[in-house]
């Protein structure tokens, strides 16, 4: 019988992997971190345009709310302090807008501190009584008003903050 041979025992020496190699390597882990890069960018510049898109579309909406406010239709006028004081508790109005707002809200609170003022004088001596239609604008302006100012960290006066406390009269019913 022939005795089988034994394994030779063989080392087999490789040169180290050239630069290019390990590079070539490496591209697929480059290939996915440019695409996460890429979808991060994408989805940030997304974000972006939906708030400029949201931001714009609040303006268009408080340009119609501040012309309202100043409408001769006391409806009208009474809505735009409605909508005023609404889009001054959005995220997306900055302080100065707020601002903006708060003065779309002078003529009401104005016309307000001019018939408190009357008020204290006799019947006889009083203009013209401030209309129920009128009252309700002047309401709905202080109403916003104290919002605004609380979102502005100022202090509003306690006559104003009174007038938005009150309840417009209710137009009587034809009989």
């Amino acid at each position: 019988m022939n005795p089988i041979p034994s394994p030779f025992p063989v080392t087999v020496v490789a040169p180290p992997p050239e630069w290019w190699q390990i590079l070539g390597a490496l591209s697929p882990l480059a290939v996915l971190a440019a695409a996460i890069v890429a979808a991060i960018v994408g989805l940030l510049s997304l974000r972006q345009k939906a708030r400029a898109d949201d931001r714009s579309e609040w303006w268009r909406r408080a340009q119609w709310a501040l012309d309202a406010s100043l409408s001769r239709s006391r409806s009208e006028a009474e809505m735009g302090q409605k909508a005023i004081e609404l889009l001054g508790q959005s995220e997306l109005a900055s302080r100065e807008e707020l601002a903006l707002l708060k003065i779309g809200t002078e003529d009401a609170i104005l016309a307000a501190a001019k018939a408190s003022e009357t008020r204290t004088l006799t019947p006889s001596q009083r203009p013209d009584s401030v209309s129920p239609e009128d009252r309700k604008v002047q309401i709905a302006a202080a109403k916003a008003r104290v919002m605004l100012d609380r979102r502005l960290s100022e202090d509003t006066p306690g006559w104003i903050v009174a007038l938005s406390q009150e309840k417009p009269e209710k137009p009587e019913k034809p009989e």
